[in-house]
């Protein structure tokens, strides 16, 4: 979901329905046709899968913010795992159909996890960081900015790329050494290559959320290589923004080097609300009568919270009658951007050619 642009995120949530239930309830069972998707906001789960010989075993254990049943959002498949409450539980479901009506389906794609996966785990090993050369600087802040799937799940300004290239640390890796192993749970960094390069394999199964940022190559002779990272290139980053098993195994194809950065140190400097952002909306709130009692530091809470939304000319915001759960405040009409329906592109037009009416809401 975090591919998603943020405009979408209020109707997502607006068409997700609360749901509780007690200790002990199998809430979806391993090998049943489902269409539900769900996130946990309290309680525990635990994820168990039947093998082959019939042996159940417990593969992991959900808490708040994990989720589960993706799939059955996309097609009609048999649930890969049983989800089991372990204490009270609440969650939020969104049906395939209600998925369905926002046209999502069209717009993502989610990983395949074999079983299932949550947003965040314990926390995991993140090194000092290691002095850089300017070359070096370089080769990182490109291989970010050149990363197709970084730039669909957050903006990666000079600022940012900088915050990240200063957490990295670098690593040794020798000849035939795997890096990621496919189906691992432990999917927690990030890299780039310094030196040296990476096969990328996948299972016949397997599907390739861990593709190396340019076309990949395919290698003759081994049908299971679907593409090579080399110098500048880079991989693991849906690992940075929630947890999900490594759905590729990469192995270094000769001695290299790396640089590394750990999901939580890469999501503290990205997924924050930038100090300009903030600034800009609370000018907004200040300017709304009903948030004028606010103290500073909750126009500042407010102000992290929002989210910007974009319109086209004539499209409806809001409709009379329909219950709303959302409040907005006028922004600024866009210039230098037009929405498409695949998202937002920079405009060469002339001002003179634009269409009159564009404009921004925080919502």
């Amino acid at each position: 979901m975090k591919r998603l642009p943020k405009d979408q995120h209020p109707l997502v949530a607006d068409a997700c329905q609360p749901v509780e239930f007690k200790a002990g309830v199998s809430i979806i069972k391993q090998g049943d046709i489902g269409d539900e998707f769900y996130v946990i906001k309290t309680g525990e789960a635990s994820v168990s899968v039947k093998g082959e010989d019939g042996a159940t075993a417990k593969v992991a254990t959900l808490k708040s913010g994990d989720y589960f049943g993706e799939r059955a959002l996309l097609a009609d498949e048999p649930r890969g795992a049983t989800i089991t409450t372990e204490s009270a539980l609440t969650a939020y479901k969104i049906s395939r159909a209600a998925f369905q009506n926002l046209n999502l389906h069209n717009k993502l794609q989610f990983a395949n996890r074999k079983a299932v996966g949550g947003q965040d785990k314990d926390k995991v090993e993140a090194k000092a960081p290691s002095k850089k050369t300017d070359a070096e600087v370089t080769l990182i802040t490109e291989a970010l900015k050149k990363n197709e799937n970084l730039a669909t799940m957050t903006t990666l300004d000079d600022a940012r790329c900088k915050q990240v290239v200063d957490r990295m640390w670098k690593e040794e890796i020798d000849a035939g050494q795997e890096i990621i192993k496919e189906g691992d749970l432990n999917a927690d960094y990030f890299y780039v290559v310094q030196d040296g390069s990476f096969d990328i394999y996948v299972s016949a199964e397997g599907e390739d959320d861990m593709q190396p940022t340019k076309p990949p190559a395919e290698t003759a002779g081994d049908p299971k290589v679907v593409g090579t990272v080399g110098k500048g290139g880079s991989f693991g980053e849906l690992a940075l923004l929630y947890f999900v098993p490594r759905a590729a195994t990469v192995k270094a194809k000769t001695k290299s080097s790396v640089w590394v950065i750990d999901r939580a140190s890469f999501k503290e400097i990205l997924m924050k609300v930038s100090d300009a952002k903030i600034a800009e909306y609370k000018k907004y709130i200040d300017n709304v009568p009903i948030l004028t009692s606010l103290l500073t530091e909750e126009k500042e809470v407010v102000a992290k919270a929002l989210v910007e939304m974009h319109f086209c000319k004539d499209e409806l915001i809001i409709q009379q009658g329909e219950q709303g759960n959302t409040g907005g405040i006028g922004g600024h009409p866009l210039r230098g951007r037009r929405r498409h329906c695949q998202g937002w592109q920079d405009d060469d037009e002339p001002a003179s050619e634009r269409q009159e009416g564009h404009g921004a809401v925080l919502r």
